[in-house]
């Protein structure tokens, strides 16, 4: 920080968010002390003490006398910046759309082509059924490229699938989806879709090392008929 860090000219505010960034703002306050305000979003693993404010999910356990708390994740998404969203995507039968939002392995969750497959051969499934609803796959930075592949290869005769070189959709099936199938991995893209108000299943992948965090933030969502 000392040869790196430029704090010139002095912030009046500093927030930082996740662990790495705790030693900037315990940093900046050892500097300027009162004359910051210090705001750390989730769970700093330190005393709340060391901010003036911290604003972290339920499912982080973290208490503190100047710790405000969320439902899910807090994220960028507002009803404007969504109701505001033009509608750019060649979808037909918008009033019957189901966005399935994808994500990928990670530290918590496994995500192999096996559990690929049984996800499109579901979609097919339920594309059979339900014949008047459209669905709109939507990958993420975490989702392989061989996965993409996979989807585009299986999929894109009953669905539109983002190849994720084109406008990314996923605004456009924030403002018009009926129903979201979510994979469990992200908080932060259920916790997205659930700013909606609008019906979220998960599909559940298989635990590569449980966590109690996650596990704490289903429970949560499920008990509150945000997901099922």
């Amino acid at each position: 920080f000392k040869n790196d860090f430029n704090y010139s000219p002095k912030p009046d505010v500093v927030i930082s968010c996740g662990r790495k960034s705790v030693y900037a703002s315990l940093y900046l306050k050892k500097i300027y002390g009162n004359d910051i305000v210090t705001i750390h979003i989730q769970n700093p693993k330190v005393k709340s003490s060391n901010f003036d404010f911290v604003i972290t999910p339920n499912h982080d356990n973290f208490d503190g006398n100047n710790v405000f708390k969320t439902s899910g994740a807090i994220h960028q998404f507002t009803h404007k910046k969504i109701n505001e969203c033009e509608d750019t995507i060649d979808i037909l039968k918008k009033e019957n759309l189901v966005s399935v939002v994808i994500g990928g392995p990670n530290q918590h969750y496994k995500f192999s082509k096996k559990i690929v497959i049984d996800l499109i051969n579901r979609i097919k499934f339920l594309k059979k059924i339900h014949k008047d609803y459209s669905f709109c796959i939507i990958p993420s930075r975490r989702t392989t490229n061989s996965s993409v592949d996979l989807f585009i290869k299986e999929l894109s005769n009953i669905a539109f699938v983002w190849n994720k070189k084109n406008n990314n959709p996923y605004l456009f099936s924030l403002k018009f989806s009926k129903y979201f199938i979510v994979t469990s991995d992200s908080t932060s893209m259920i916790s997205e879709c659930a700013f909606t108000g609008k019906p979220i299943y998960i599909y559940h992948l298989p635990f590569k090392r449980i966590s109690s965090r996650i596990s704490s933030f289903h429970r949560e969502f499920e008990e509150k008929h945000i997901t099922r």
